[in-house]
């Protein structure tokens, strides 16, 4: 299981494995418009921007799907409202998601990342006639605006004074836990994208890639202190998921048996009446082989069930 905290720097690399292997940024720009078009435009998913207008209508539906994002990605936020007039602004103080990205020393990320948000959005919202606009100058330090307005009647006024009208909120991050599961479905997609591109193959060598690439610094971690280090990993894994009751570990000197009762990742997708895709289990056998051999470890997937996620499986001393 990827975590769905540590979606995002899946989500660049993805880019960026795109980028390299598909002929640069234009191939980036195709899987932005399949991502728009799959899973924020998914109307039968009712946590989507699409779900939401559709059940709201264009204004409100977006107020409503960023009121659920944002609060479950953790940001700081400051909006003002005028829903007379239909139009809203927002400035992002700090976006948690481009903050972790900044903060990997180890990671460099895809350099037009923050641009994923301009395409995914404003197609779904231009098909509800709302226009999105961003404003991307202090992306550097994890900060953007934007405002959303009805097609055609761009508001002019200024937005350091709200008028009466305007509905004001100040969200501060304090509080609030970065723990959005909807990107588990995105990361399930980006599989998916990855198989009809490259084959099974594709997505068994970006795992493998992103596993050595990412986890590197924990890597050499479980390197040093051996199968104790991947408990505690596992352990803290599963805690950040808040399914900490499904996961089951023996560890002797030479072995650490795992039992997950379950999937939280695929019991969520389940809520929203979706399946995992038939390569979600890669991010089991491939990503945990992966680590495992990178670490001088050997690693077994014993049992699985495709439709809970029940599973099995050794990381050993070789």
């Amino acid at each position: 299981m990827i975590s769905c905290t540590e979606f995002i720097p899946l989500y660049s690399e993805f880019f960026k494995y795109l980028a390299e292997r598909c002929g640069g940024d234009d191939a980036v720009m195709d899987y932005w418009i399949h991502i728009s078009d799959t899973s924020i435009g998914d109307k039968t998913n009712p946590n989507s921007l699409a779900a939401k207008c559709e059940l709201y209508g264009g204004f409100e539906g977006a107020k409503a799907y960023w009121g659920h994002t944002l609060t479950e990605e953790a940001c700081d936020t400051y909006k003002i409202f005028n829903p007379k007039e239909k139009y809203s602004y927002s400035v992002m103080r700090y976006c948690p998601s481009k903050g972790m990205l900044n903060a990997l020393e180890h990671v460099t990320p895809y350099h037009n990342y923050c641009e994923h948000c301009k395409v995914i959005y404003s197609r779904v919202l231009e098909k509800y006639g709302i226009t999105y606009e961003r404003d991307h100058s202090e992306i550097a330090n994890a900060r953007c605006s934007s405002i959303l307005y009805e097609t055609g009647h761009k508001p002019d006024f200024d937005y350091t004074k709200p008028t009466p009208d305007c509905i004001v909120e100040d969200e501060k991050r304090e509080g609030k836990k970065y723990l959005h599961r909807d990107f588990h479905l995105l990361a399930d997609n980006a599989l998916c994208y990855c198989a009809d591109k490259f084959g099974i193959e594709g997505v068994r060598g970006f795992l493998d890639y992103y596993a050595r690439y990412f986890y590197a610094p924990r890597i050499e971690r479980f390197k040093s202190e051996g199968l104790p280090a991947v408990k505690a990993w596992l352990e803290e894994l599963y805690e950040v998921e808040e399914a900490s009751e499904v996961l089951h570990t023996e560890l002797t000197d030479t072995e650490l048996r795992v039992r997950i009762d379950k999937s939280p990742v695929i019991e969520y997708m389940h809520t929203l009446g979706k399946e995992p895709s038939e390569y979600y289990v890669e991010e089991t056998r491939t990503l945990y082989a992966s680590i495992a051999e990178a670490s001088g470890l050997g690693f077994s997937l014993d049992k699985y069930d495709d439709k809970t996620g029940e599973a099995e499986y050794r990381f050993f001393v070789k």
